[in-house]
């Protein structure tokens, strides 16, 4: 890593050399012309000098946390004052040499200011622009493989097939029911993930069936409440998005020892959604770091789709796990 930076260093330093002294080597008539006017030899090396000053200004600063953020009146304001105080500085430099004529150039410095300021903008929007893509494509890559981890969890299934054995063992009435739920998620998490977004209804079905596969491993000691309010009808989101968190509430949150209790409340609005997730934590000790990447994943995964049109709000304590988290605009 230190190598890469240095390496890109030097390559910088080197550019932006060759960018200032090409004139002076490979171009005669700029070179002598340059080296005879005094005035406009200070005034193309300051412009050189702030151009690379703005290139940096904007690849760092303007463009990432203004211009991508649509903050278009501050990246407007600090990019006039950035060529203003640019210009002003010139100005008194050019005036500690009284022989100058300055009078004849005062018209000269914002153009000359301008045109490079204006290419520099350029080559730094494109790399910054070409590096948000690829960003973008790289958590999206991250996204769809979290996603089909999460689609259907090993231990779950092992778990659930158990569950329907030990059931077809005593010939149970619920056997068939229960296996044309875990059928119906398989063929959910097979055909329907690979889309942007799906009817929440689908989701919501999908849902239903994963906590009623879940009960069939739990005792009467841990109570399971799943509300569902609104109108769900029309709706669409993002398949497969609560689900990390409502693994993670039957995964610390189930004992067969102690009461607990699962609360999952979703509420459907017509252009926002939240879901309220509350597990009592059988035991502190047991949640693994696998817990906390999957958070992650699912927070990085909800910054990629909506941006700044989410609240997510988790509370750890001693005893319970909480998750309340808000969508708006879907």
């Amino acid at each position: 890593m230190l190598k890469n930076k240095s390496f890109f260093f030097l390559f910088q330093l080197l550019a932006w050399s060759i960018l200032l002294l090409f004139p002076f080597v490979a171009i005669q008539r700029t070179a002598s012309f340059l080296k005879n006017d005094q005035i406009q030899l200070i005034i193309y090396l300051c412009s050189g000098v702030a151009a690379i000053g703005f290139y940096y200004f904007n690849y760092n600063i303007a463009i990432p946390k203004y211009l991508f953020k649509h903050k278009y009146l501050l990246f407007i304001i600090f990019s006039i004052t950035f060529i203003a105080v640019c210009i002003v500085l010139t100005r008194i430099l050019l005036s500690l040499d009284f022989n100058n004529d300055l009078s004849q150039n005062k018209f000269y410095l914002l153009p000359n200011y301008i045109w490079r300021f204006i290419i520099v903008f350029i080559v730094a929007f494109s790399i910054r622009f070409y590096q948000k893509m690829k960003q973008i494509e790289v958590e999206q890559i991250v996204s769809e493989l979290a996603n089909l981890k999460a689609q259907i969890n090993p231990h779950f299934l092992f778990n659930t097939l158990n569950g329907i054995y030990g059931l077809a063992l005593t010939k149970s009435d619920k056997t068939a029911d229960y296996l044309s739920k875990l059928s119906s998620m398989l063929r959910y998490s097979l055909s329907e993930t690979s889309a942007e977004k799906v009817p929440i209804e689908n989701e919501i079905h999908y849902l239903k069936n994963y906590i009623a596969l879940q009960k069939i491993r739990i005792t009467e000691t841990t109570s399971v409440n799943f509300t569902v309010k609104g109108l769900i009808v029309s709706q669409q989101i993002p398949p497969l998005l609560f689900i990390n968190f409502i693994e993670n509430a039957f995964k610390y949150g189930v004992s067969n020892e102690v009461q607990t209790e699962i609360q999952i409340h979703l509420v459907v609005e017509e252009n926002a959604i939240s879901i309220y997730i509350k597990n009592d934590k059988v035991n502190q000790h047991a949640v693994s770091s696998s817990h906390e990447t999957g958070l992650k994943n699912v927070k990085r995964r909800l910054d990629l789709i909506f941006g700044n049109n989410y609240k997510l709000k988790i509370e750890n304590t001693e005893k319970t796990f909480e998750v309340n988290l808000t969508i708006n605009q879907i």
